[in-house]
C-alpha cells in the first residue's frame, strides 16, 4: 500500500533521512523510510530520492508483507527525470520504469507476467511534482494558502491532482516532547491525508486512508517487530445495522451507506438507484437500492459483440486487463469453444474461475489477468482481472467492478465484473452461481484501475439496511 504524504523539499537539507512507523490503531504494522541525495542523471544535477515502504498485516486470515520501493531522479528544483517502482508480495513483483519527457511520460510495466509500455501525455503548461512528497518549497507557509499541482502515479498509469490546503499551525507532541507544525490537508483521487511537518520539513505524523496512521521515530524504532492488528479486512469492513439472512439469495436491498459523501460513488443503472440521502445527517449517507434478477440466456446477443459504444471494454488496457496475451487468448478459446450465445460465454468463464482458482490473500498487490491465470491463486480483486481479461479476448465487453458485499454479518470490499451480453450483466467469479444477488453495492466500474479509488472510503463507512428479500 502507497501512502503519499506532502513535504516542503526546499526546507530539506540534503543528504536527507526519515523513519516513521505504520500504525492501525495502536498496533505497528510496518515502517516506511525516506532518503534524499544529490545526484546526476544522465548528466542533469539533481536529486535521488528513495522511499522505502514495509507493511505487515493480516488479511482474510492470511499473514500478507508489502515491499514498495521507490527511486526518482529530479533535476534541481526537484521536476521529475525517471522514477522506478517496484511492489512485492506474496512471492509476486509488480514493476513500474518511467522516463518523463517534455510533452511525455514513456512508461514499462510488468504486472506479474510479461511487460507493457505506455506513452502518458503531457499537457502543456501543466506542471509536475515527482511524487506527492514533494510539494511547495515554501519553508513554512501561509495559513489558509492553498497548491494545486499534477503527479504520476505508477499504479493508476495517470497524471492525478494534488490538492494541498494548509490548515493550522499546531503544537503536536511526540514522545512526550511538544514541536511546533503546520498542519496539511492533502487531497488525491487515491482519498485525503493530514500531515504534520516541522519548519525543517520533517514530518511528525500522517492521518491516511483505512485508519493507517505514520509517526516519526528513529530507524531503530520503526522497523521494530510489528504487533497482532486483528484481520485487516474485518478491521475496515463497514459494519452492517442488521444481519441478512441467506444473503446469497437476496433479490432486492435497500441500504443506506453512512459516510459515503462521494458523488462518484452514487452509480445508478437498470439494477441499481443511488442517491443522496435526504435528509442530509452528518457523517453524510447515501441511499440504495438494488435489485437482483436472473437473465434469459435465450435473449443474450450472438458474438461477436463490436459496437463504437463499447469498444473501450473490448480491448485489452494494459497493464491489468491484457487480454490480447497469448495464454490468455488461448486459453479463452478453449473455455469458450464452440458457444456463441454471449451469456452462456461468461457462464463458462465464471465457472471455470471459480473451479481452478483457490483464494490466496497472502499476494497484497494488484497483477495481470495473465499473471492470475498461471499462478491460479488470489482474492476477489484477481479473480476480477482474470475474468475481464478472459471475457474481453473472447470478444465480449467487461468492466471490473468494486464495491460492497454482505457476508459473515458484514459488508466487506470485494470485486467483480460486468459483462455486455445484450444487456449489462453481472458475474461474480467467487460465487458458485451466475445469479449476482442484490447485496452486491457497486461504487466503482471500468477499468481495473477504477478499484483504486475505493481507498478514499475504506474504514469509514457503516451500511443500514432498511430491507433485504
Amino acid at each position: 500500500m502507497l501512502i503519499f504524504f506532502a513535504a516542503r523539499a526546499g526546507a530539506y537539507t540534503v543528504p536527507y533521512e526519515m523513519w516513521m512507523g505504520t500504525f492501525v490503531g495502536d498496533s505497528k504494522v510496518g515502517w516506511m523510510s525516506l532518503n534524499i541525495e544529490a545526484n546526476e542523471y544522465e548528466g542533469i544535477k539533481g536529486y535521488k530520492i528513495a522511499t522505502v515502504v514495509n507493511n505487515h498485516l493480516t488479511v482474510l486470515g492470511a499473514e500478507m508483507t508489502q515491499l514498495v520501493v521507490t527511486t526518482c531522479y529530479t533535476d534541481l528544483k526537484y521536476a521529475p527525470l525517471a522514477e522506478e517502482l517496484s511492489m512485492s508480495s506474496g512471492g509476486k513483483t509488480t514493476t513500474v520504469k518511467s522516463k518523463f519527457g517534455k510533452r511525455s511520460i514513456e512508461c514499462e510495466m510488468s504486472a506479474g507476467s510479461g511487460n507493457s509500455t505506455m506513452s502518458i501525455p503531457i499537457p502543456e503548461g501543466t506542471p509536475l511534482t515527482a511524487d506527492p512528497i514533494f510539494t511547495t518549497s515554501d519553508v513554512f507557509p501561509e495559513v489558509g494558502k492553498e497548491y494545486e499541482m499534477r503527479y504520476f502515479n505508477p499504479l493508476t498509469m495517470a497524471l492525478e491532482d494534488l490538492k494541498i490546503k494548509v490548515e493550522a499551525r499546531e503544537k503536536l507532541t511526540v514522545d512526550g516532547n511538544e514541536h511546533d507544525t503546520v498542519r496539511l490537508r492533502n487531497v488525491t483521487p487515491l482519498g485525503t491525508m493530514t500531515v504534520w511537518q516541522e519548519a525543517d520539513g520533517a514530518v511528525l505524523q500522517v492521518d491516511g486512508m483505512m485508519g493507517i496512521r505514520m509517526l516519526r521515530m528513529s530507524r531503530m524504532e520503526a522497523t521494530a517487530d510489528v504487533k497482532d492488528t486483528g484481520d485487516l479486512a474485518i478491521l475496515t469492513s463497514a459494519a452492517s445495522s442488521r444481519p441478512i439472512d441467506n444473503p446469497r439469495d437476496v433479490k432486492h436491498m435497500e441500504a443506506v451507506v453512512v459516510g459515503l459523501d462521494d458523488e462518484a460513488m452514487l452509480i445508478s443503472d437498470a439494477r441499481q438507484k443511488a442517491s443522496q440521502a435526504e435528509p442530509q445527517t452528518a457523517p453524510p449517507s447515501a441511499s440504495f437500492k438494488v435489485t437482483a434478477s436472473r437473465f434469459d440466456a435465450a435473449k443474450a446477443a450472438l458474438l461477436p459483440i463490436s459496437s463504437a459504444e463499447l469498444a473501450a471494454y473490448l480491448k485489452p488496457t494494459p497493464p491489468y486487463i491484457d487480454s490480447g496475451e497469448e495464454s490468455i487468448v488461448r486459453n479463452a478459446a478453449e473455455i469458450v469453444g464452440n458457444e456463441t450465445n454471449s451469456y452462456r460465454v461468461c457462464s463458462k468463464i465464471r465457472a471455470w474461475i471459480y473451479g481452478n482458482l483457490k483464494v490466496d490473500a497472502k499476494i497484497g498487490i494488484t497483477r495481470s489477468g495473465s499473471d492470475v491465470l498461471k499462478s491460479k491463486v488470489g482474492v476477489c480483486r484477481d479473480y476480477a482481472i482474470l475474468f475481464a481479461s478472459l471475457a474481453r479476448a473472447a470478444k465480449i465487453p467487461t468492466k471490473v467492478v468494486s464495491g460492497l458485499i454482505y457476508t459473515d454479518g458484514a459488508f466487506y470490499y470485494h470485486a467483480w465484473v460486468e459483462c455486455y451480453v445484450g444487456k449489462w450483466v453481472p458475474f461474480d467469479a467467487t460465487l458458485a452461481s451466475d445469479f449476482v444477488d442484490a447485496t452486491h453495492i457497486k461504487l466503482a466500474e471500468g477499468d481495473a484501475t477504477t478499484m483504486f479509488s475505493l481507498a478514499r472510503v475504506i474504514g469509514s463507512l457503516k451500511v443500514e439496511v432498511k430491507e433485504a428479500r
